[in-house]
């Protein structure tokens, strides 16, 4: 293994921690996409709260 092989799994091994950090901060801070009827930022957002049509 050269410099450059160890630096990329370095790379990928931090981004993958921190893409799961992200998921358990938001998950603990109930930080969604969605408006709040637990679809999470689905495109029938519309269907469940109609008047969030205009947003």
């Amino acid at each position: 293994m050269n410099g450059v092989d160890i630096a990329v799994i370095v790379i990928v091994c931090v981004a993958v921690v921190a893409v799961a950090g992200l998921f358990i901060y938001r998950k603990i801070k109930h930080k969604g996409g969605g408006c709040g009827c637990g679809c999470d930022g689905c495109s029938a957002c519309d269907k469940c709260h109609p008047k969030n049509e205009n947003k």
